[in-house]
């Protein structure tokens, strides 16, 4: 009897942390709110900083906590360090409302502003890998860009194009590991980072966008 009562919690046991290891791990809920006018605590700005006309913010938009970016003739690139084996998390999950699309933005243009951007950065740090996800204004879905420069190699590809959804929350899933296997050759390194960015530099439009809770989870099940 005790043999069997063995057995069973040790299968519990097994079942509970096979769950735990499916279950999507929390890359960015937006739960720290700061004051007005300022980032979270992990985030902050890379690259240009732009001069901000609306500084980025923490709302709740729909009942979710969100990261509001709006601009104006610039673009707002905002990252923070993060340590995930996409080997293991192969899928990234998130949210986003579109609600101005940069009118000319064409990332396979001069104008390559988009409303949104999702971007991975993986080592080296030196010369760092960035794979990013994008909503575009023109070019279609599955369209992807390389450009590969002194201090960054980087791949862009389209997951969402146009107004369709324009004004709705939409969700979004990619499978990281197929897609930096596909891209650069290789298998994928830990990530180091994650980035957020809107752009609206190259013309003169506008762009606005929330970006909702960011999730990565094994691919079980998909």
């Amino acid at each position: 009897m005790r043999l069997r009562v063995g057995v069973i919690v040790a299968a519990l046991i097994c079942v509970a942390a096979d769950l735990h290891a499916q279950a999507p791990r929390v890359v960015e809920d937006w739960s720290d709110r700061p004051a007005a006018g300022r980032l979270p605590a992990t985030w902050s700005f890379y690259g240009r900083e732009p001069t901000l006309k609306f500084p980025p913010a923490v709302v709740i938009d729909e009942g979710r906590r969100a990261l509001w970016l709006k601009t104006e003739g610039y673009s707002v690139r905002l990252a923070r360090s993060i340590d995930v084996d996409v080997r293991q998390a192969r899928i990234l999950h998130w949210e986003w409302k579109a609600v101005t699309l940069p009118e000319q933005g064409d990332i396979r243009g001069e104008i390559s502003d988009q409303v949104a951007r999702i971007v991975l950065f993986f080592p080296p740090r030196y010369r760092p890998r960035a794979l990013g996800y994008v909503w575009d204004t023109r070019a279609p879905v599955d369209t992807e860009t390389h450009q590969k420069q002194m201090m960054l190699e980087r791949w862009l590809v389209v997951v969402r194009s146009g107004p369709a959804g324009l004004g709705t929350w939409v969700s979004e899933s990619r499978y990281v590991e197929r897609d930096y296997i596909r891209l650069f050759g290789t298998p994928p390194p830990p990530l180091m980072g994650i980035g957020i960015e809107s752009h609206s530099e190259d013309a003169p439009h506008a762009s606005e966008v929330f970006v909702g809770p960011i999730t990565s989870q094994p691919s079980h099940g998909l």
